[in-house]
Parts: structure tokens; sequence; C-alpha cells
């Protein structure tokens, strides 16, 4: 399952340990160590779902739930909690202010990774519907792609030919069937104006440019 997943904690080695697990499992991980870090990358970074941890150095992390959850633009967007507590009164309280779910420390790897899913597959649907080749991860719903944690812009022939490479799961697509999957704007070029897009397209890539393979003689693939 590919999300975008904000963690928010003021504990540095809790923070590193988190995103090594959820980039592990195959989530893009951003990073926040305070309640306003973490309203700034809501707004910024768009992620699928928010791991909060209840006790933040600047606001409660209970606050910053209700904040995101009485905001228009946000209040659909998932929320975990994190605490180190685990009385029956302040998982009221976090519940109480919208959280989705609230999970206390310490837990395994494993059952975080489970309970992120079933809160994005309970709140959003099923988000294994995206693309993804290596650290390049595409949404085709709102056309973004994120490369090595970064989204990168693409203009429409690089990301068609993107898409149709990742698509084909590794199968070879020649310079022919990419340059008809560009339509009408490639019709009386050159073959060459694949070669120019893949170039393009590789030097945007930047580290992960190695996902797309070229097959002398014959065209180019993807390599998952």
């Amino acid at each position: 399952m590919d999300a975008r997943i904000l963690i928010v904690d003021d504990e540095p080695d809790l923070l590193e340990l988190l995103s090594m697990s959820l980039e592990q499992a195959g989530f893009t991980v951003f990073t926040a160590q305070s309640g306003a870090e973490a309203l700034a990358s809501v707004r910024t970074d768009r992620p699928d779902l928010v791991l909060l941890d209840v006790m933040l150095g600047d606001v409660s992390g209970v606050t910053i739930a209700g904040k995101l959850k009485n905001t228009p633009e946000t209040a659909q967007l998932p929320v975990i909690m994190l605490t180190a507590k685990d009385s029956e009164t302040d998982m009221v309280v976090g519940l109480s202010v919208g959280a989705d779910d609230y999970i206390t420390k310490p837990f395994s790897s494993a059952v975080l990774v489970a309970r992120i899913e079933a809160v994005l597959r309970r709140v959003n649907g099923p988000v294994a519907q995206r693309l993804s080749a290596g650290s390049v991860k595409v949404d085709p719903a709102s056309r973004r792609v994120v490369a090595a944690g970064k989204e990168i812009e693409l203009v429409g022939g690089e990301y068609k030919i993107l898409v149709a490479l990742i698509e084909a799961g590794g199968d070879i697509l020649t310079r022919q069937q990419l340059k008809d999957m560009l339509g009408e704007k490639a019709r009386g070029e050159q073959m060459r104006i694949v070669d120019v897009y893949i170039a393009s397209l590789r030097k945007k890539l930047g580290n992960c440019r190695s996902v797309i393979k070229t097959v002398h003689g014959h065209g180019y693939r993807i390599e998952k």
C-alpha cells in the first residue's frame, strides 16, 4: 500500500525509527517535530495520513488533531494518535477530537503498518491503485509524481511515458509504441522525440533515473 504519511513526534530517535519502518513498508514519509511544523507540513506536503504523538513540546497532539478535524480543508485527513500513556481517559480524549485510531507505545512496526493500512482502507478506500517503480511513485488521480520522497513536475509527454512504462510492468515498449502514446502532438515528429522525452524524464528523476532502462535495438522498459 502506497500512501504519504506525516509523522509528528518530538523524539528524533523515534522519528527516525518510525520513518525507516514506514518507508520499508512502501510509504512515502514526511516528518515534523512540533505542532507548528506539523500544521505547515500538512499544507505543503498534502499527506494521506498523519501519525501524531500526543505529547509534543510546543502544543498537545490532541490540540493539533482537533484543529485538523475542525478545518474543512483537512477534516477528512485521517489521524492516528501515538502516546506512551495507556489510560482510558487519554484514549477517549484523543478519539473525541476526531482521531481515527489510537496506538499506545511501545508497539511493533508490523502492528503500526497494519493499523495505518486499516485506517486508510476505511477512510479513503484502497490506495493501491497508485503506481510505483522503486522509489518513484505516481498518483494517477492527481497526476502527482514523487521520486525518492520529492515531488517532481512532469510535462504531458514525460508523464505519459513514465505511466506507460510502469503499467507495462517491466515489459519492453518500443519507441513506436511510446510515440503513439504521446498522441496528436507527436504525429509528424521524428522517432527521436521519444528519446528526447526519455532524456528529460531521467534528468527530472535524478537519483531515481536508473528505473528507466534502455534496451538497445528494442526500446525502453521500467525496472521495478
